[in-house]
């Protein structure tokens, strides 16, 4: 069964920042996210509210028509979110600064948002997944990646372009992509000749000391080659370098590749955020991966 989209698809626009006012703790900033209809809060600060903090995201989702709530925040603040009525969807330990754990936590406002319709496509990747568990951690194939520079990025947002037919950010626009490695974003790419075959990002959280391996996307008459594991592999390395203790993606839960691809390289399965976000094929679900580097 595919996943479709509840609705055409919006245009990509960058999510609207909201700060949030709680009555005795800090303003928190949560993001609108129309491109796909969710609500999501990064990060809050250990010393907010989770009741307050969970009620009044799910008080704003709802003002503005959003479908979900998405939080990513210190554990600290797990229970009292889930006393709002959020559930936690994965916990990914030493998220902060290799120390602190982060959990991901959900609330659904649509109730169809809230059930998988790709449940049993879902579980046979899992089943998959845990049937690998325990397997040692493949060798980096021999494989040249390199760091790309900002000239590269119109080849890796056309790449990205051609792989998804809809994703959640603008990484099919060359000046994103240009800007990202301007910032110092580490994307590396593999070349047959002159072209860009495959490329993935990591995506870095300075004051959480992460960052999410992401913008994986390899041609398709190159796959099977282990492109991706190699990229994957010197990103870490990458974040080693900058002296990050842990690394985390995003997986589209449905299929098996990547989800396989991210165990061989040592991370572990976290949770699966239903429906999460607008990907591939319309809303999909996705899969928590992470490790320590």
């Amino acid at each position: 069964m595919s996943v479709q989209p509840a609705s055409p698809a919006p245009t990509l626009t960058a999510p609207r920042a909201l700060t949030i006012a709680l009555d005795d703790g800090p303003r928190i900033v949560a993001h609108d996210d129309r491109y796909s209809d969710r609500l999501r809060c990064d990060h809050p600060p250990v010393n907010a509210d989770p009741v307050e903090l969970g009620e009044a995201l799910i008080e704003t989702a709802a003002a503005r028509d959003r479908g979900r709530v998405v939080v990513l925040a210190p554990a600290d603040l797990g229970a009292g979110l889930e006393r709002a009525g959020l559930k936690t969807e994965a916990v990914m330990p030493g998220f902060y600064r290799g120390e602190v754990d982060c959990v991901v936590a959900g609330y659904w406002l649509d109730a169809e948002r809230a059930e998988s319709p790709v449940a049993g496509a879902v579980a046979e990747v899992l089943d998959l997944v845990d049937a690998r568990r325990g397997e040692p951690v493949r060798p980096r194939p021999a494989v040249e990646t390199c760091r790309a520079a900002v000239e590269d990025a119109p080849a890796i947002a056309a790449l990205i372009g051609e792989t998804f037919a809809d994703y959640p950010t603008p990484s099919d626009d060359p000046a994103y992509v240009a800007r990202c490695i301007a910032d110092g974003a580490p994307f590396r790419i593999v070349r047959d000749g002159d072209e860009v075959v495959a490329c993935a990002s990591a995506d870095p959280i300075p004051t959480a000391r992460t960052a999410e391996l992401t913008d994986c996307a390899t041609r398709p008459d190159q796959r099977g080659r282990g492109l991706m594991q190699a990229i994957l592999g010197d990103l870490m390395d990458d974040l080693r370098e900058m002296d990050y203790p842990t690394a985390f993606t995003l997986a589209r839960a449905r299929i098996p590749g990547v989800n396989l691809a991210f165990q061989r390289l040592g991370f572990s399965l976290r949770g699966t955020m239903v429906q999460s976000c607008r990907i591939g094929q319309g809303m999909e679900d996705m899969n928590v991966w992470s490790r320590s580097l």
